[in-house]
């Protein structure tokens, strides 16, 4: 808590350690695990490369200014290899009540799936594993996602449900392998399952594309002014792919009780893109919607079905609680990634917003446990 505000981290992080497939992964898959060759300022994880998953350094161009503050910006929490003790002391420190953390290089199992889904689907489950042992510190607080292997529907779904037992409150969507796309046929089973144990969905930028190419590849490996366009335009412009994608496939018309978020990607520029998607498939550009008609328009979908998280430091929050209203938009600290705010900024930033203090809770609590569901503040 933070003065009197109770709160809620919609979208904070793990750092991975380095020996997670060492220690997580199933003995059938213990020689094809991935290796690391060494997680940089205990940040950035690099893994050796085989030819095959890992062919070339996925360490960016900026790597050495984008990481260079961490122990200054994070203190204890970095020297101690980011413990889960240390979280707490930080969540403490800074009025977080709780936190639902996502994966950092945790995605590289759904990746691998796209490739081999038997064995991509077993690093999926060391890092689910890995996480829910984790939270164990203190799982009232500490709250983790579900990870799955993108490549197999059916592994998928499987990993759904073991990992919803386990107490995981979400699962962020995984890039389908070429050629397989969300709204067919092959997914519906997994939207399903989602909207049964009542699992929310999670868009979370580059790792949660449609399909491809990416966007961000057109930059990809450059250097200078270049790695900051890519950095810029991967998390919004997936994200309004992504959820322009579940709203105009017809997905949110067959599972009108899915709940999808939008994560990391900033909210002032949702307003525009509803619109912009609600004239390209009802308005004056119609024309280009080839479709039956929807059941609903955009706006509608999003308010019925959607989330999205602000930055508590942009400018766009008044704008979009303007047009789209204040009962879908939840805060997040993206902690303890190198380009989030420094961790004492958020709750005080999203507290100077020339908003109402009624939207400042709702933003801040409410709102977090619509999207997450009443387990997120259960035992």
């Amino acid at each position: 808590m933070y003065q009197d505000y109770k709160v809620i981290d919609a979208d904070g992080h793990f750092f991975e350690p380095m020996d997670i497939w060492d220690r997580f992964i199933e003995e059938e898959y213990y020689d094809k695990r991935p290796r690391v060759r060494e997680v940089y300022m205990k940040s950035r994880m690099e893994f050796e490369l085989d030819g095959t998953f890992f062919t070339k350094s996925k360490l960016p161009p900026s790597v050495k200014k984008r990481y260079a503050n961490q122990e200054q910006k994070y203190g204890d929490a970095f020297r101690s290899g980011w413990s889960p003790k240390s979280r707490i002391n930080d969540m403490d420190k800074y009025g977080w009540d709780i936190q639902v953390c996502l994966p950092t290089a945790g995605h590289v199992g759904a990746q691998m799936s796209r490739k081999d889904a038997q064995l991509g689907s077993a690093v999926v489950r060391a890092f689910n594993n890995w996480a829910y042992s984790y939270c164990q510190e203190d799982p009232k607080r500490i709250k983790w996602v579900s990870v799955v292997p993108g490549g197999n529907s059916v592994e998928m779904i499987k990993e759904v449900r073991r990992t919803h037992e386990k107490g995981s409150v979400a699962l962020i969507i995984s890039t389908p392998s070429d050629g397989h796309w969300w709204h067919t046929e092959e997914f519906n089973p997994l939207w399903d399952v989602c909207q049964e144990l009542e699992m929310p969905l999670l868009l979370h930028g580059n790792e949660t594309r449609t399909g491809g190419p990416a966007t961000y590849d057109r930059y990809a490996g450059m250097h200078g002014p270049f790695d900051a366009i890519h950095h810029a335009i991967g998390f919004p412009m997936e994200n309004m792919i992504g959820v322009a994608h579940f709203m105009l496939t017809g997905i949110f018309d067959r599972y009108p009780n899915l709940k999808l978020a939008i994560l990391e990607a900033n909210c002032g520029w949702l307003p525009f893109w509803l619109s912009r998607l609600e004239n390209c498939s009802s308005g004056r550009q119609e024309v280009t919607f080839d479709a039956p008609p929807l059941d609903a328009n955009p706006w509608e979908y999003f308010d019925r079905q959607c989330y999205i998280a602000c930055d508590a430091d942009e400018i766009g929050i008044n704008f979009c609680i303007e047009h789209v209203g204040d009962n879908n938009i939840v805060f997040n600290t993206d902690y303890p990634h190198a380009d989030a705010p420094d961790p004492w900024e958020p709750v005080p930033n999203m507290l100077g917003q020339p908003i109402s203090d009624e939207s400042k809770r709702k933003i801040m609590w409410d709102n977090s446990i619509g999207l997450y569901g009443p387990r997120l503040v259960g035992d």
